[in-house]
């Protein structure tokens, strides 16, 4: 049996053909509200909340509107991360403390199709205490058996859903502000509803033209060396605290990002067995790379990641681990927030047929662990759509609307490359990277909070002259 860690290069933070006009349907004739409180926890705010049901069919689409007391410009839809991410039970983000965004705009935070509390769900309990063969099949043949088709949750339907939602409520004209996953959802957006698009924000963005898996190993691998060399550069690690007779760095003068690949090849020719308080894990090479990935596009990452392989190379792996492992995503409220179903279906069928099947052969022992994500990946797939092996062309389009790209250099998870790429397709854009910032920087940076904020009203700024 194959256990595997969930790999999705989107998953932290801690998704038709109906156009913007001819519909005949009133507004709100689709809208059901909530008539208990909002799902999750409850959120002391003086700014009015109110959730709903977006009816189509036999599903329904979640979402929240957190009504600003002084609207002056379009609504903004914010769109999660994921696949299979979530925004309604977490709207706390947003009102505690609360974002400077309501103050002159009505947010829209929209659960994507099978994610959240949207219905039906694709959340997977069968692989909570587990990723592994059995429960994967376990999930899949329930969802199976309830109807659900796995292709109707790809990028594509998500954006036409969303569309939906925009022309039942009256909506002309929006905002779109999409981080990681919902990126490529507002992106897509911009494809087939541009004209009701005012202004878009892409945090930490993955544009539909990059094979993601193909390019992950050298560019997560990147932004951890430059995080570990950043450090010793820094003096904010000191290698002479390690014991050079037992080390995996035998020279005090050595980076620590060539100290890494020793004890990732020892990892592969010899796991370690580390046991938390409700499993053991065995931890080879691939285990603690993408243990180091996760960690890093976290705020705190940047401090932790060079103290977690600080330990490792001193032989001390379970203090490392549980350094690792203890650090949690941002933002999230207690609860599952990842619906697998979801992830596997658009990763499986949006993102792995842009991607070569033949994994590339990495000379350097971290790109070579990192490579292991696409394995499992496609592993997972021949058990979520076996026998499926679409083939996507992808033809470069640019489009006019005006947008913010926002970029962090040690952001492992939708590296600062991608955000180049985005930016070619998109001429009227400003693109902000800082060598500081990791994932989804608007969640968590001050500046950064503040660029979206100030784009959002109308400033509008040159890389020259940054409002910070």
């Amino acid at each position: 049996m194959k256990t595997w860690l969930t790999l999705s290069f989107l998953t932290l933070l801690f998704l038709i053909s109906t156009t913007s006009c001819g519909s005949s349907k009133k507004p709100l004739e689709n809208i059901d509200q909530i008539a208990e409180n909002c799902p999750g926890e409850t959120v002391p705010t003086q700014v009015t909340v109110n959730c709903y049901k977006h009816r189509t069919g036999d599903s329904s689409t979640a979402f929240a509107i957190l009504k600003s007391p002084d609207a002056k410009h379009e609504p903004i839809i914010f769109l999660h991360g994921g696949p299979g991410g979530r925004s309604v039970f977490d709207r706390h983000i947003w009102l505690t403390p609360r974002s400077k965004i309501l103050n002159s705009h009505d947010l829209i935070l929209v659960d994507q199709k099978g994610s959240g509390e949207s219905e039906p769900s694709l959340d997977c309990w069968e692989v909570d205490q587990g990723l592994n063969e059995n429960s994967i099949s376990a999930c899949k043949t329930r969802l199976s058996l309830e109807g659900i088709d796995f292709s109707s949750y790809q990028v594509r339907e998500i954006a036409e859903d969303i569309i939906q939602l925009r022309v039942s409520l009256g909506i002309k004209k929006w905002n779109l502000y999409g981080v990681s996953f919902g990126s490529r959802i507002a992106l897509e957006l911009i494809s087939i509803d541009e004209g009701a698009v005012n202004s878009v924000v892409l945090d930490s963005p993955l544009p539909d033209h990059v094979a993601a898996y193909d390019s992950l190993p050298s560019e997560s691998e990147r932004a951890i060396n430059l995080t570990l060399n950043n450090c010793q550069i820094m003096n904010e690690c000191d290698l002479s605290l390690l014991n050079q007779e037992t080390s995996d760095c035998p020279h005090t003068q050595s980076l620590m990002s060539e100290c890494l690949g020793n004890l990732l090849t020892r990892l592969n020719r010899n796991p370690i067995m580390f046991s938390d308080s409700e499993t053991i894990i065995s931890v080879d090479d691939s285990t603690f790379a993408f243990e180091l990935v996760t960690t890093l596009a976290h705020p705190d990452g940047k401090s932790t990641v060079p103290k977690a392989v600080m330990l490792a190379l001193n032989g001390r792996m379970a203090e490392a681990m549980n350094s690792l492992l203890t650090v949690n995503v941002a933002g999230y409220s207690k609860g599952d927030e990842l619906s697998e179903g979801a992830q596997f279906s658009s990763e499986c069928l949006d993102e792995l047929p842009k991607n070569n099947p033949l994994i590339e052969k990495y000379s350097t022992p971290l790109a070579k662990a990192l490579s292991k994500r696409e394995k499992v990946l496609q592993e997972i797939c021949a058990i979520w759509i076996p026998n499926e092996t679409p083939v996507r062309e992808h033809y470069l389009r640019s489009f006019e609307t005006e947008a913010l790209i926002l970029s962090g250099l040690l952001d492992p998870i939708t590296p600062a490359s991608w955000s180049l790429k985005t930016e070619e397709i998109l001429p009227n854009s400003i693109l902000i990277q800082r060598e500081n910032w990791t994932h989804a920087p608007s969640l968590n940076d001050k500046c950064a909070k503040e660029l979206v904020y100030k784009f959002f009203t109308g400033d509008r700024w040159n890389n020259e002259k940054l409002p910070c």
